[in-house]
C-alpha cells in the first residue's frame, strides 16, 4: 500500500467516524424539518473539506465538498456532493446501522481528533481532516 493510499484510507475512516458521531444530531434536525417544529440551519464538518447540512427550505440532507477560491477567505460549496431527499435519508439511516453492525471495526472507529497524533495543538492544526482550510488561519 502506498503512502497516499494509506492517508486516503485513514481519511475515509476519520470521516466515517465523525459522520457517525454527528448522526443523532443530523437525525434530530431532519425530524425537526419534517415536523416543521423549528427553523433548521445546520451544517456540520465531517472531515477534510466535507460537510453535511440540513436547512429549512431545502427538504434534503446535503453532503458536499467545500473549497476556498484563490485569493478569498470564505469557503464555498463545490458541485461534488449529493442531496438525499428526506425519505432517502431514512433508508440511509438504516444502511448506516447495518454497516456498523456488519463491520465492528468500522463501527468503533474514532475520529482523528481523538487519536494520539493530536496530542498537542501544533500537530492537531497540521491535520488536514480537522483543519482543511488551515491556510486561512495563517493569513
Amino acid at each position: 500500500m502506498q503512502t497516499s493510499d494509506y492517508s486516503q484510507s485513514v481519511a475515509c475512516w476519520c470521516r466515517w467516524a465523525q459522520f457517525r458521531q454527528s448522526f443523532d444530531e443530523i437525525d434530530s434536525k431532519v425530524k425537526a424539518l419534517v415536523n416543521n417544529t423549528e427553523t433548521v440551519n445546520y451544517r456540520q464538518h465531517i472531515g477534510g473539506g466535507h460537510y453535511v447540512s440540513v436547512t429549512t427550505g431545502f427538504r434534503c440532507v446535503d453532503f458536499r465538498k467545500f473549497y476556498v477560491p484563490y485569493g478569498q477567505n470564505e469557503i464555498k460549496p463545490t458541485r461534488k456532493g449529493i442531496a438525499l431527499r428526506l425519505g432517502e435519508w431514512g433508508v440511509m439511516r438504516k444502511l448506516i446501522e447495518d454497516v456498523n453492525t456488519a463491520n465492528p471495526t468500522l463501527g468503533t472507529a474514532l475520529p482523528c481528533y481523538l487519536q494520539e497524533d493530536h496530542n498537542n495543538q501544533l500537530s492537531a492544526l497540521q491535520c488536514r481532516e480537522c483543519y482543511p482550510f488551515v491556510s486561512l488561519i495563517d493569513d
